[in-house]
């Protein structure tokens, strides 16, 4: 696959949230009943791992520790890749709903985990569902207590899961306790609509709103200087996965456009040049590893 020949030079990251189709935080949902019952999890990775071959770009792959317990195999196939391999916790429980001991200890448990598959140190971490939110804000020193340099789980929306509207959004070294962390805050991109913060490239955001738009808000946040970050979840570029029974919003939030979301990635991956968050961080920041 070849990149369009307007490419903006502008490392925009590109992220992946690894996980099944079946982790999602609802209270009628619990991951271990579907564990180990079958998916079509490797031929996701397979693809994205291709596209991102494909396209030459790189990728912060946010990955569950439990991922790394059932595919070793797929954990060891992106780091062999060059990619950036961080955690997404271990089971996907979400931040605010665990105590802080709770919290690093699942943390810590998934970059072991990690770690030992891939003889790098994790450097990064994104909390499920973006949980890390203004009441636990405190839980990133336990990110700091574990080494890790960048954390990637604030969203400065406000929805009814998560979010804290009022947070920066460019990268920053966040506080606590009036005290600044030695820590990178990646925040996820967010435009202004209606004077509110809105996502736009990634997840439901990306699904929702067609390729032009995206592509225009991308290079819109180029032009300032600023960088683009696109998430998305295995389980979002095949419609044919199973699904969760789920109400009708929740329905469409989760599975909106899933048939189409391959192919826009594929389109937007060949338009713009994708690194991942810890290249980012050396390059522009000076990450030390």
């Amino acid at each position: 696959m070849i990149r369009s020949a307007a490419v903006n030079q502008t490392d925009n990251m590109l992220t992946f949230d690894i996980e099944e189709w079946f982790h999602a935080n609802y209270d009628h949902i619990n991951p271990d009943d579907y564990r180990g019952k079958g998916s079509k999890f490797r031929a996701h990775m397979d693809a994205l791992l291709q596209i991102c071959s494909d396209t030459g770009s790189k990728a912060t792959f946010f990955t569950l520790g439990c991922i790394g317990e059932d595919y070793p195999d797929v954990v060891k196939a992106i780091a062999r890749e060059g990619h950036d391999v961080a955690s997404h916790g271990y089971g996907h429980q979400l931040a605010y709903k665990q105590t802080y001991d709770e919290f690093k200890a699942d943390v810590k448990k998934s970059v072991d985990i990690l770690e030992d598959l891939t003889g790098s140190k994790v450097l990064g971490y994104r909390a499920p569902s973006w949980s890390i939110v203004e009441s636990n804000l405190h839980y990133l020193q336990a990110l700091v207590e574990l080494g890790l340099k960048y954390d990637a789980s604030i969203f400065p929306v406000k929805t009814f899961l998560y979010g804290i509207p009022t947070a920066p959004t460019e990268i920053h070294r966040p506080q606590v306790n009036g005290q600044e962390l030695d820590l990178f805050e990646v925040p996820m991109s967010v435009m202004k609509l209606g004077g509110r913060n809105m996502g736009y490239s990634g997840g439901f955001y990306f699904r929702f709103f067609p390729t032009f738009f995206i592509k225009q808000a991308i290079r819109s946040a180029n032009r300032q200087g600023r960088n683009t970050i696109v998430y998305l979840h295995p389980r979002e570029i095949d419609a044919a996965e199973q699904k969760l029974s789920l109400p009708s919003k929740e329905h469409f939030i989760h599975y909106y456009n899933v048939s189409g979301t391959k192919k826009k990635l594929q389109h937007i991956m060949t338009s713009f040049e994708f690194t991942s968050v810890a290249e980012h961080l050396k390059s522009r920041f000076g990450l030390q590893v």
